[in-house]
């Protein structure tokens, strides 16, 4: 196991066997959301079959889209060892918590693990993932004998301002239920319209569906917190037509030159929505100076100008 900096995890060092037991590691609330710099509170518990002497969690994430701080939860517990650390090793975007008894346990619903502060950077939805492994996710009992949990992932979600007027998006999720009315719910606006690169006209979807990987134009009639509830959308592959064409962004950020070459595509372009203008561009043939677009960002729509026919691959 890699507790590394800590004294605090030498209790489980010594795990020897594996045990079966339904223990289940989870976030109050699961899905959670707010504005960028909003702190958002995330609490980690833990319901235990078995006596929990102590354990480490490791909570991936995306840093574009959230920062992750946690303490130990007070009130509820009482660990005599307790230990985070942010980003995991190494730079690696993880959180890394551990805790342990000292020759104590506790074993019940609702044990307290850890409070954890989220605060969203850019706007966009990430997993909060506990992957279980030894040097991962584990548990251990009061011999020290490792237990593998049942982890219940969560997700959070960094809000999206709209302003008032037309705003070039995308979706970063993906849900059961494609409706505009059920994607924008929260969100004041009056049209939908996506761009037909077949028939080069505008279709109206204020009454239909917006789906991944798509861009849409809504006009928005009073500024607006556009909140994700859905999985992230992390492939993309999207057809494209000669000429321009409206397409959406991925739940992580990329850089626009590692999607667009010189051989398949004229330029890139995006709306700002504070200006009500066509601004920043991208030519893959032009010197980076020339270049104000540089990023396609979740939650937001691009136009994309094709050279052919072809199919347009991106990921996570």
């Amino acid at each position: 196991m890699i507790f590394g900096m800590s004294i605090v995890l030498v209790v489980l060092t010594v795990l020897t066997a594996t045990a079966v037991a339904d223990n289940v590691l989870f976030f109050v609330p699961q899905n959670s959301s707010g504005a960028a710099g909003e702190n958002v509170t995330v609490l980690l518990y833990l319901n235990a079959t078995d006596h929990i002497g102590g354990g480490q969690v490791r909570i991936d994430f995306d840093p574009n889209v959230v920062n992750i701080t946690c303490k130990e939860m007070t009130g509820t517990t009482d660990w005599l060892s307790w230990y985070f650390c942010p980003y995991g090793y190494a730079g690696h975007p993880y959180a890394f918590i551990a805790f342990a008894q000292w020759g104590g346990y506790y074993t019940g619903d609702m044990i307290g693990i850890a409070n954890c502060t989220l605060v969203g950077n850019m706007s966009g939805i990430t997993l909060l993932e506990m992957p279980v492994a030894s040097d991962k996710t584990v548990l251990g009992d009061e011999h020290g004998n490792e237990i593998f949990p049942t982890t219940i992932n969560g997700t959070f979600a960094c809000n999206k301002s709209l302003p008032v007027g037309w705003n070039l998006v995308s979706r970063p999720d993906i849900t059961a239920d494609n409706s505009t009315a059920s994607v924008l719910a929260g969100v004041y606006y009056d049209a939908v319209y996506r761009y037909d690169a077949t028939t080069k006209d505008w279709v109206d979807v204020t009454h239909g569906t917006m789906d991944p990987g798509i861009g849409y134009f809504v006009n928005v009639t009073a500024p607006s917190n556009w909140t994700f509830t859905g999985t992230p959308y992390k492939q993309m592959n999207i057809s494209l037509e000669p000429g321009l064409n409206m397409i959406g962004a991925l739940c992580c950020p990329k850089n626009v030159s590692d999607v667009l070459t010189s051989g398949d595509h004229w330029y890139a372009t995006t709306f700002n929505a504070s200006e009500q203008r066509y601004t920043d561009t991208f030519n893959p043939v032009a010197p980076d100076v020339f270049n104000r677009l540089t990023t396609m960002e979740p939650g937001s729509g691009y136009f994309i100008s094709a050279k052919e026919s072809g199919w347009l691959n991106v990921s996570c």
